[in-house]
């Protein structure tokens, strides 16, 4: 089958004309120059994927994205993933954005499932969501919503088409699940609780190292540096963990002028520039923003600093630690696999407790089957039957007797020989939960991968 921009039904395909002109901004497809990609620039283009809109009611039209495996990973069927999309990084206060795709389970024969948040357009295409972008919020969370009512079959294109009839693959609506990387499993876990029941045939969910709490966004526990190196926050206590909270000092926060700029310090330890960047603010968590007020860190507020009442008015719609019973009560066969290397892509501190907040949330206070990282016999499919140091083999719904001591143990090792294996084991833990769909197998543990 030729990848592009089709639609095909009653086995007839037939390239669809995306007409979009864009206020500027050069696109991929847009041959001609004029800044309006039609049917025959996109049948020329082709770039391996198909996008289309669906409605939604929130939102109107949100663009969404159809990847397709050369290979299918049941022969002539294939699973479906949908891939929540990062939300607050700088680039994506960019009108001008693109999906985002860095894991694309395609790589493990699922047909691939993603949406272009409100509010933007993909600058490779020229396809827009219609809307306002409203980082992660109420509306986001409608996208996504129903970006996965699309993927189980429930709702169809605006054009009527349904997935299935959209690209020659038998697609399975009975295996259906949902990836997230890094802070965009914090709307992919928000989507289940407020939604749930809307998304009652939603088989699993794999979420790699996402934060839980608004602390962790700007790294106000701890960070990297530019060597990978762990710098601590002293003030931070891993002994006060509670699976709502955690516990930081903010009694003694004040402001600092660095080259690169102000930051908020505890002392010696000062606070990376990483974090959310809205609308031209950087975001810092309720606690740490209320203290900089109490402390008088300010002659006067910066305008570039979100304020106390913007704080509280923007968190508590973007963190997961709150909603987890949600999910318990509305998604109650959901499986859940949560897959971390041993070193964190962001998170330094030892007891990891954005992993286990959102294992005591979804194992202990929704009840479900839970596994930190995939089996090992998954692992060693996607990169070599030999691998073994380094990567675990943890059996579902357990956890570690200490956390701070013994998690790092429980994580995979980020490199093997110098490559990167992030991007690997993730998707490991995709192909493991998707088989343990279809072959209805929830062990603890495995023999072997269970797909020929």
């Amino acid at each position: 089958m030729k990848k592009g921009f089709i639609y095909g039904g009653a086995g007839v395909l037939a390239i669809v004309a995306v007409v979009i002109a864009l206020a500027g901004g050069e696109l991929e497809c847009d041959d001609n120059g004029d800044g309006i990609v039609d049917a025959e620039e996109l049948e020329i283009c082709s770039p391996g994927y198909i996008v289309t809109q669906i409605n939604t009611e929130e939102n109107g039209k949100i663009a969404v994205r159809i990847d397709i495996p050369d290979e299918l990973r049941y022969g002539d069927e294939a699973p479906i993933v949908v891939v929540a999309s990062t939300w607050f990084v700088e680039k994506y206060n960019d009108e001008q954005s693109e999906f985002h795709l860095i894991y694309n389970p395609v790589d493990v024969g699922a047909v691939s499932v993603t949406n272009l948040w409100p509010g933007k357009y993909d600058k490779n295409t020229g396809v827009v969501s219609e809307g306002e972008y409203d980082f992660g919020g109420e509306d986001s969370l409608a996208a996504l919503r129903d970006t996965i009512r699309f993927s189980l079959g429930e709702i169809p294109d605006v054009n009527g088409k349904y997935l299935h009839e959209l690209i020659e693959v038998d697609v399975l609506y009975d295996n259906v699940g949902m990836f997230a990387s890094s802070h965009a499993g914090v709307v992919a876990t928000n989507v289940m609780a407020y939604y749930g029941e809307d998304l009652q045939s939603l088989k699993y969910f794999v979420g790699r190292e996402n934060p839980t709490m608004a602390e962790m966004y700007p790294l106000e526990i701890g960070h990297f540096d530019e060597v990978k190196n762990k710098v601590y926050n002293p003030y931070y206590d891993y002994k006060g963990y509670t699976s709502t909270s955690i516990d930081v000092d903010y009694s003694e926060v004040t402001w600092v002028e660095q080259e690169e700029g102000g930051r908020p310090a505890f002392g010696d330890y000062v606070l990376d520039y990483k974090g959310p960047q809205i609308d031209g603010k950087s975001y810092f968590s309720q606690a740490l923003t209320h203290a900089l007020y109490d402390n008088e860190a300010f002659d006067e507020w910066p305008d570039n600093i979100a304020t106390v009442e913007e704080a509280d008015e923007f968190w508590p719609y973007r963190i997961t630690v709150n909603n987890y019973d949600k999910i318990g009560e509305k998604l109650p066969e959901l499986k859940v696999l949560l897959p971390f290397a041993a070193a964190d892509h962001v998170q330094a501190a030892d007891d990891k407790p954005h992993i286990r907040q959102a294992y005591d949330g979804f194992h202990k206070t929704a009840d479900l089957w839970t596994r930190l990282n995939s089996d090992i016999s998954y692992v060693q499919s996607e990169i070599h039957s030999s691998v073994s140091e380094g990567f675990p083999d943890n059996e579902a719904n357990s956890e570690p007797d200490d956390w701070y001591s013994e998690i790092e143990g429980w994580g995979f090792a980020e490199k093997l020989n110098g490559e990167l294996t992030a991007r690997t084991v993730p998707l490991a833990g995709v192909a493991e939960m998707a088989d343990r769909v279809q072959y209805d197998n929830w062990e603890d543990n495995l023999d072997g991968i269970l797909v020929d």
